[in-house]
């Protein structure tokens, strides 16, 4: 699943499958995704697809498993119609055996060894962004955040699968808390599970929950977070920290909606919506093999991106509003002036979570009687000095474990996009400046742009 940097930049990204009321029309792809044809891909239209061995049949496969006439595929509206033609293997979905059925995209579909994956394509929505400033404890008036709020709106109401990604302290947890308050089962639990915050040997009890006896040290019964989130929504944060054995059995119970405790045989149904986040791009954490592929298509029903708080610096003021609200005083005046230029010209690695720290900082050590903005000592560094603001001593952005080229590639990857942000940063990110100052072509730094996501900010003169 992979999306052009400028759209997700641009955009509250969310990749469409099912929300079609406003009548767009709705295309889909099925890919294998495991066994012999691995990587076939083909169009789904309202036209059936035939599936099987025959070549009389629209799509051949060369797995011995599957009949020669095994399966026949037709698209209605946003979900897919699956018939199995009387196989001699069968049809499953998850464990479950398909005779006849509508099936959302996002299911993966096994017959004989060959498993397919039901996709809508890949191209983002493209709201108009709400007139809210705010959705839940998430504000801004900047276009990303509106559009944002468009999509949240959207989805919250509707009991699919989300996925969110996006950097530390861009508010993922806020995201999901709000689709939780919007949705049909607010009144239910509200369940988090910080998955890289687990030990690995107790990520499965705290999951699926176990049994008193099923391992040293299990004193009692207890439920995981599946069972203790039921009617409600759980919120599994940090996915791509979740031990790889232990995929496939998430998803398993994602598909079949019924989990199992450790020490136990019998299968528990279960009633919950799934959020789930990752800190990183959930495409590059399956191209290293952190996280399945069939899991991530799985659960990237909706998947939406969060923006970084440094392409979004309309929302500073708006920002530092609020967070005094909830973190002191609201006495104080927050207005144009010095102290929101420095402000801006921070780069926020760590977001709005770095911003409350700051501000926090600045409330602690503040005069007797400031009452704005501009009278707080701003310290932008976490290392308290004499006042000034320093930056942080710059760390090297690349993984030494990985192999030299690819390392190599990350740290040149980082270099450009903190080159670009500044470069835009000292024009008004006007694009024809730009170019001139640091001596490439409009067309060239308009691609190297779009590459890092850029581009949302930059004057088009």
């Amino acid at each position: 699943m992979t999306t052009s940097p400028a759209t997700r930049n641009q955009t509250a990204l969310v990749h469409d499958a099912g929300l079609d009321e406003g009548g767009a029309l709705v295309r889909a792809t099925a890919t294998v995704i495991d066994g012999p044809d691995l990587g076939l891909a083909f169009p789904l239209g309202e036209a059936p697809v035939t599936i099987g061995k025959s070549r009389r049949c629209d799509i051949v496969l060369t797995d011995p498993a599957v009949s020669k006439s095994h399966l026949r595929l037709r698209l209605e509206g946003s979900a897919v119609r699956l018939e199995d033609l009387k196989s001699t293997n069968g049809t499953f979905v998850g464990q479950t055996r398909i005779i006849e059925s509508l099936v959302q995209p996002g299911s993966v579909v096994t017959i004989g060894r060959t498993r397919i994956h039901l996709k809508t394509e890949e191209q983002p929505m493209l709201l108009a962004p709400s007139t809210a400033d705010h959705f839940g404890e998430l504000f801004g008036h900047s276009v990303a955040m509106r559009q944002l709020f468009a999509v949240l709106e959207r989805v919250a109401p509707k009991d699919i699968n989300v996925l969110i990604d996006g950097e530390t302290g861009t508010g993922k947890e806020l995201a999901a808390r709000a689709i939780h308050d919007r949705s049909g089962r607010k009144r239910g639990p509200m369940v988090v599970l910080d998955c890289s915050a687990v030990a690995p040997e107790l990520v499965e009890s705290q999951l699926f929950g176990h049994r008193r006896g099923a391992f040293t040290g299990a004193m009692q019964d207890r439920q995981g977070v599946f069972e203790s989130s039921k009617g409600g929504t759980l919120f599994l944060d940090e996915l791509d920290s979740l031990p790889l054995d232990l995929q496939p059995k998430l998803l398993r119970v994602i598909e079949t909606r019924e989990v199992v405790r450790l020490g136990e045989f019998e299968p528990r149904p279960v009633d919950v919506r799934l959020v789930a986040a990752c800190g990183r791009s959930p495409e590059d954490s399956v191209g290293r093999g952190e996280l399945r592929r069939d899991l991530y298509f799985r659960l990237a029903v909706v998947r939406i991106s969060m923006p970084r708080l440094a392409d979004r610096l309309d929302d500073l003021g708006l920002l530092v509003e609020k967070l005094f609200e909830r973190i002191g005083p609201n006495s104080i005046l927050v207005e144009e002036g010095p102290a929101l230029d420095r402000l801006r010209q921070h780069p926020w690695q760590g977001n709005v979570r770095e911003l409350r720290n700051v501000l926090e900082r600045a409330l602690l050590m503040a005069p007797p009687g400031a009452t704005s903005l501009d009278m707080l000592p701003l310290r932008l560094s976490p290392v308290m000095g004499n006042g000034a603001a320093t930056a942080a001593p710059a760390r090297p952005t690349f993984d030494a474990h990985l192999p030299y080229k690819e390392a190599k590639a990350q740290a040149v990857d980082a270099f450009e996009r903190e080159y670009l942000r500044a470069a835009l940063a000292r024009s008004g990110a006007n694009l024809s400046r730009t170019a001139r100052d640091v001596g490439l072509t409009r067309h060239h730094l308009r691609k190297l742009l779009r590459n890092h996501r850029l581009i949302a900010g930059a004057d088009e003169q």
